[in-house]
């Protein structure tokens, strides 16, 4: 899986080994987080009829609470807890920036695990023979096969969909980024791995060194248990050899100075001027992947990259994409006598939500003037907004269209905002927004009055589930009318299965690629205190994404879900094989092409 590498640089002296959490401590937080996905998780039942799965069937989850030796093995606990929801956006995350990482990365192809970038600054070509495309067999004696399984429950943003699952279990082989992996830190420094690559057809053995970053968690300790302290125990320093660590100021200008980009911090998202009581309507937006430790670039993140993941197609023209306020990577290319338009949308968390729409209403004027089709890259995006999604889509639109609706699960604190968000707008004199939180309110009271109730389908971001298409100033419509194409993969997920199915329910899009990430609705995440003792962070899915559409999937119930059934394409077309791996996608960009030349052929809209 190509990505840049965590930095080779282990910044701890000593490790945080003081005391472990007690018996009692581990029940209190394991219940505590069990309660909280009692209390928000919107697809509850969903989990039930699709894989037999029931959050609330704790017994054997508090028998491995109770058998748990230490704190690593606490976590590892409420890790495999969340992870069984099999939830694209769920997942209990460790107090933890600790990486332990091999300077190369593989991938899937093909069904099996070929290498697809090295790092070469780190791994001598003449020492380490290895190359892109070779097979990936074993580390230290385990074979690709049994890890996958084995660190499955750690695929973070890839639990929706098997495929996912799979693929970023093969990440973390080589990257085991303690945020997700809880047994990182077994790895320590000086540490070599036995790599076994299989290269035309002989298999080698390497002895490749680990690289490092951060500080590893052994343990949460000492947490004073109030029971057993009296008014007059003295609060102690902790114990423990002196840890040292870089500032960010100075682990960002290492990176820069080794790979040559920056990889630090992105500058926050731009936050919309909205009414007072409007912003609690923010917290339903989110509708994207994990980012934990936002401030560090470790961690496992197939998502959001500018470029596509294949070359561009010959005659390729660029427009966007080489400034720093690009929000997207956008040009044009020949296809016989015709003209297609490109566009790839990296996230639908860009950086100034004004600017990015302007941009695309631009691109989307340009195109609607200049070319006869237009391709649409949503693969490796991870979401974002999903009300800015819907933004984004009033200009592809000649006629109104219905967005998806949300099923939200009822609680009394959505109550309580709903009501004094209505209160206020009220005051304001905001009959739109009085209308929908008068509908909110109506929803969740007939939800609460049933066990575990979600409401019906409700729209997040205005009052009603039906868009406009974009017009100028003088009412004249201004989006794109001609035919669209809309690449996917399995990283394609949250808003940016929300974009791809809105398009295809209203038969605007034709989707090729392959079956998405399966995240389905928006996410809300309790940081630091998800767990009171051991202070870990958990996602929480409050709402399920409503199509139109019952969909179809092997091995699921069918459904008018995105929750781990995906969008499926329209036109099956895998890029993870070995010959797109090798060429640059070629094979892919070829057949994407036909395609949309086929489809301009045919004046299909």
């Amino acid at each position: 899986m190509k990505r840049i590498l965590a930095l080779a640089l282990f910044v701890c002296l000593g490790s945080s080994c003081f005391a472990q959490l007690t018996p009692e401590q581990k029940q209190v937080d394991f219940m505590a987080l069990a309660g909280l996905y009692d209390k928000n998780y919107g697809p509850y039942q969903w989990k039930i009829q699709a894989f037999g799965y029931d959050l609330l069937n704790l017994a054997p989850w508090l028998a491995e609470v109770n058998a748990s030796t230490d704190d690593l093995s606490f976590y590892d606990v409420c890790v495999r807890y969340v992870a069984s929801l099999n939830d694209f956006h769920d997942e209990y995350i460790l107090p933890s920036s600790y990486e332990a990482f091999l300077p190369f990365t593989a991938d899937i192809y093909d069904g099996k695990v070929l290498v697809d970038s090295i790092d070469t600054s780190a791994l001598d070509p003449k020492v380490y023979t290895f190359q892109v495309g070779d097979e990936l067999v074993s580390v230290n004696g385990a074979s690709v096969g049994d890890l996958i399984t084995q660190l499955a429950p750690y695929a973070v943003n890839g639990r929706g969909n098997p495929v996912s699952t799979n693929r970023l279990a093969v990440a973390t082989i080589l990257d085991r980024f303690q945020g997700y992996y809880t047994y990182a830190s077994d790895i320590k420094p000086g540490d070599i791995a036995t790599v076994e690559i299989k290269s035309s057809g002989k298999i080698k053995s390497y002895a490749i060194p680990w690289g490092f970053f951060g500080i590893p968690l052994t343990s949460e300790g000492p947490v004073p248990d109030p029971a057993t302290m009296s008014p007059t125990t003295p609060l102690q320093a902790a114990g423990g050899e002196k840890r040292l660590h870089r500032n960010l100021r100075e682990r960002f200008r290492f990176e820069q100075n080794r790979w040559g980009v920056w990889a630090g911090a992105p500058a926050p998202p731009e936050v919309r001027s909205v009414p007072g009581y409007m912003a609690p309507l923010e917290k339903l937006h989110n509708m994207s992947y994990a980012k934990p430790g936002h401030e560090l670039a470790g961690g496992l993140s197939p998502f959001d990259s500018m470029m596509p993941l294949f070359n561009t197609p010959a005659g390729y023209q660029p427009r966007l994409g080489s400034a720093a306020t690009d929000e997207f990577l956008s040009g044009t290319f020949p296809a016989g006598k015709a003209t297609i338009g490109f566009i790839r949308i990296p996230s639908f968390e860009p950086m100034s939500i004004r600017n990015a729409l302007q941009q695309f209403q631009t691109e989307m004027t340009f195109f609607e003037q200049n070319t006869s089709g237009l391709v649409i890259d949503v693969m490796a995006n991870g979401g974002g907004n999903g009300c800015y999604t819907n933004d984004l889509m009033q200009s592809l639109f000649s006629k109104s269209f219905r967005s998806l609706g949300f099923d939200l699960r009822a609680t009394e604190y959505w109550l309580q905002v709903f009501e004094n968000s209505l209160i206020n707008a009220e005051i304001a004199g905001d009959l739109i927004a009085t209308k929908l939180y008068t509908n909110y309110i109506q929803e969740i009271q007939q939800a609460l009055a049933v066990n575990r109730g979600n409401t019906g389908q409700v729209p997040l971001c205005t009052d009603s589930l039906t868009y406009l298409p974009a017009k100028d100033d003088k009412g004249k419509h201004i989006g794109y009318t001609r035919p669209i194409l809309v690449l996917t993969d399995n990283f394609t997920g949250s808003a940016a299965e929300i974009f791809s199915a809105t398009l295809q329910d209203n038969h605007r899009a034709t989707v090729y690629g392959v079956r998405t990430s399966g995240g389905g609705g928006n996410v809300v995440e309790f940081a630091k205190n998800a767990t009171s003792y051991s202070e870990g962070t958990a996602r929480v899915t409050l709402s399920l994404a409503r199509r139109t559409t019952t969909i179809t999937t092997a091995g699921l119930p069918s459904a008018s879900l995105i929750e781990n059934i995906g969008v499926q394409p329209d036109v099956l077309a895998d890029y993870q094989t070995k010959d797109n791996l090798l060429h640059g996608g070629q094979t892919f960009v070829n057949g994407f092409i036909k395609v949309i030349s086929d489809l301009i052929a045919t004046g299909k809209p």
